[in-house]
Formats: C-alpha cells, structure tokens, sequence
C-alpha cells in the first residue's frame, strides 16, 4: 500500500504513473490513440458520416450516464477496500487484547504457555493473509513443536487451524482451573472474534463485482470512446486525438483504479499492507507478553512504501 503527504502532488502523480495499474492504462491508451488517429484522419481526408450531425445533448447525456455508474463502480470497490481495512484493523485490536487478557491471567512462570500464545496469536494474522492470498506456505509461522505443526498440517484452512490450537489450549486451561467460568465465557467471544474477521475477509474475496455489471461498464466505455470521434471531429479538427485520448484516460483510469482495489488483499501497490500489520501485530503480541523479539522483525512493522516531499 502506498503512503503519501496528502499534500504532495508531483510526488503522487509521478508515483501513480510507475506502476502497473498505470502501464496498463498507458496500454489501453495507445490502443485508443492508433484508433482516433486513424477516424481522425479518414473523416477529415476521405470520407465525411453523418454522425457528426449528433446532436451534442446525447453525447451529453450519455456522458452523465457513464459517470454515474463509474462513480457507483469506484465506491463500490472502495467499500470493499475500508471494509477490507475494518477488518483487520478489529483483528488488531482483539490480538491485543486477548494477549493482554493471558499476560494477566498467566502467572509469569508459566513460561511455555505465554510463549504458546504469543506465538499462536501472532500466526493467525500471517496464516489468514496467506490464505486470502492463496497461498499454504506455513514458513511464517511460528511453531512450537512438531505437534502444533502436524495438527496445522491436517488443515487446509491454516486460520481455522491456527484457531483450532488456541482454543485447544485454552480449553486445557480452563480444565486445570486457570480460568474461571466467567474468564472461559470472555476468552471464547475474543477467539470467536478472531474467526469473525476471517469470516468477513472470506466473504469479500470470495464475492467479486458481478460478471456483467463489470462486463457492461467495459462495454458501454468502448461504444462511448468509439462514438466520440465521429462526433466532434468536425468541431475539433486534428484536436479530437489529445480530446478523446485525454477523455479515455479519465475513464479507463477510473475503471481500473475500481478493479485494483476491489480485491484489497492482493499485493498491488494499493491494496492493504497484510505484510506490515502481520508483523505489527506479532510485535505487538510479544511486546505484551514480555517476549522481545529482534530489531529486524520491529522494523518489518513498520511502513514499507512512503512518498515523501
């Protein structure tokens, strides 16, 4: 995820136009620059249609058409992104304070069960970032024994079994008489929580912008950019290639720009920083738990990508 001084412009703008959203657009743009050129120069030189003769109120209004179900399309994929954003901000937030609940109810000698949790806790968010990313791979994850490995191993939903450990051991704990029922009852709403977050990340992944809304707003930018031409050509002259690419810029940008974040789990440029919260809360968790972890590991929680002026 890019950081930025919301005052920066030239640094944004010159940042927006490295990176891969932006080649594609430039890609698309240049298809869009060969064609104009192309009904540009036949319509001026060769041969004259009548659509020129369109009158400007329907270009007009199918303009305010087209922006409308863009502006419907970007804050459709946005919401998707914050909601994205809530999520794993309440997944910090209970991390927190479910270590906080152990560093108070463990006794401080109790050393292999406040390592377990702290390292149990930290691995949820790494597995459930693999997870929405597609991705098995265990490496980040921290392990106590083989034991824990195997029974992670049985599942192929890593969260549900990273999850599946803590319970098991908080249920131990509860069998021994280190909880009372009243801290049993609340240490299981903070593990249901957990799964919770899990829940609504799945069911943002799993649920993609509608084939044929999406499909439809693609073609109705294609019929609107290839119309333009023909429409204002008589008016602007050699003027309609920088008009009409200048005019695909604006709403091919805006469409790609919706379809970048409405997945915010990926690793594009502007999707959310799973990497950097992951660590920051592993660093969190520890720091609470009274486990220092390396400098190395402090420093990958913070912020990666900045513009700066």
């Amino acid at each position: 995820m890019i950081l930025y001084k919301a005052k920066s412009w030239l640094p944004a703008v010159w940042h927006f136009h490295t990176g891969p959203t932006a080649f594609a657009l430039f890609r698309r743009l240049g298809v869009v620059l060969i064609y104009v050129a192309i009904v540009t120069t036949v319509e001026i030189h060769y041969f004259d249609t009548r659509l020129k003769d369109t009158p400007s109120s329907f270009l007009s209004a199918m303009g305010i058409l087209l922006s409308l179900l863009l502006i419907y399309r970007t804050n459709t994929a946005y919401d998707r992104f914050y909601e994205g954003r809530t999520a794993w901000g309440a997944l910090v937030n209970n991390s927190r304070n479910l270590a906080l609940y152990f560093n108070a109810v463990l006794p401080l000698d109790r050393h292999e069960d406040r390592l377990f949790f702290a390292k149990m806790i930290s691995n949820f968010p790494f597995a459930l970032k693999n997870h929405l990313r597609g991705s098995t791979n265990t490496d980040e994850l921290e392990l106590l024994d083989d034991e824990d490995k195997q029974t992670l191993n049985r599942f192929d939903y890593k969260p549900g079994g990273v999850s599946s450990l803590l319970w098991n051991r908080s249920e131990s704990l509860y069998r021994e008489g280190m909880l009372s029922t009243s801290q049993h009852i609340n240490l299981n709403q903070r593990l249901t929580a957990m799964m919770d977050v899990a829940g609504i990340c799945d069911r943002i992944k799993s649920t993609p912008i509608p084939f044929s809304y999406n499909l439809f707003i693609k073609l109705f930018i294609t019929i609107y950019v290839g119309v333009l031409p023909f429409t204002i050509v008589q008016a602007f002259g050699y003027m309609t290639i920088p008009a009409v690419v200048l005019t695909s810029y604006i709403l091919i940008g805006l469409e790609l720009i919706g379809e970048e974040i409405e997945d915010p789990f990926g690793v594009d440029r502007n999707d959310l920083p799973l990497n950097q919260i992951s660590q920051l809360i592993r660093v969190n968790v520890h720091d609470i738990l009274n486990y220092e972890l390396p400098q190395a590991e402090k420093q990958a929680a913070k912020p990666g990508f900045v513009i700066v002026t």
